[in-house]
């Protein structure tokens, strides 16, 4: 996980918005209008999690899927989760690009971009069961900048940005390091991991049915390692 839950080097969107039109030797605009910069309000991010995650539990338990042209899951949850989170970020952040798996596609030159996914973990949540999440990216090209994924039926909100450690609901986290591998050891595993590889690992193997759930819960240090299959860049942009 890159700009998202684990990496932590620098602060994060202290640039320009737009690219400058004359730039010093070190890279910086020139001109003052250039040299404004923008800041994103993670608190703000913090409680549009929130928000979506009232709006998706709302439709908990009370929904059924119904399949894409491309054959993945969606529910009216997804929809009404998306619709939520594209409204209040065109609206605090109208420069910046949004891409959402529920087809939200805007200003695919715009050099920041807001990657969604409402509900990551779909069959999970149409199934009642708890692990799933809302997962908000941001990213400069390939680059990821900061992310918030919260798990609205368990409470755990996952924030990152580039500026310090990540945090789960408020508290610094970090990976497995330096330990040994026992049988109490755990992997978050892919749903059909088993159909793909030969897994033989010696601890305990547990899927959760989300891509953001896995990464995070392994930035936590509750498992080594996700393994994860049929992965698209929403599902993970958070936790990278």
């Amino acid at each position: 996980m890159g700009g998202g839950l684990l990496h932590r080097t620098q602060p994060v969107l202290r640039r320009p918005l737009h690219e400058p039109d004359a730039e010093d030797g070190r890279g910086f605009p020139q001109s003052l209008e250039a040299y404004m910069m923008t800041a994103i309000d993670m608190q703000h991010l913090t409680d549009l999690a929130r928000e979506a995650g009232r709006i998706a539990l709302s439709w908990f338990r009370r929904t059924t899927v119904t399949m894409k042209g491309d054959a993945t899951p969606v529910t009216e949850a997804d929809k009404a989760v998306e619709a939520c989170l594209t409204e209040e970020l065109r609206r605090a952040y109208p420069d910046f690009g949004i891409l959402g798996e529920e087809g939200a596609d805007m200003d695919k030159s715009a050099r920041f971009r807001w990657v969604l996914d409402p509900i990551d973990g779909t069959n999970a949540f149409a199934a009642g069961l708890p692990v799933w999440g809302i997962s908000i990216g941001l990213m400069e090209g390939s680059s990821p900048l900061a992310g918030v994924a919260y798990l609205p039926a368990v409470n755990d909100l996952f924030l990152a940005d580039l500026e310090g450690p990540a945090t789960l609901n408020g508290r610094p986290i970090h990976v497995i390091e330096g330990q040994p591998i026992t049988p109490q050891s755990i992997i978050m595993s892919a749903a059909d991991a088993h159909l793909r590889w030969d897994i033989r690992f010696p601890g305990k193997v547990r899927a959760f049915g989300s891509c953001v759930a896995h990464f995070c819960y392994v930035a936590a240090g509750s498992a080594l390692v996700g393994l994860n299959t049929h992965t698209a860049i929403w599902d993970i942009a958070a936790a990278l």
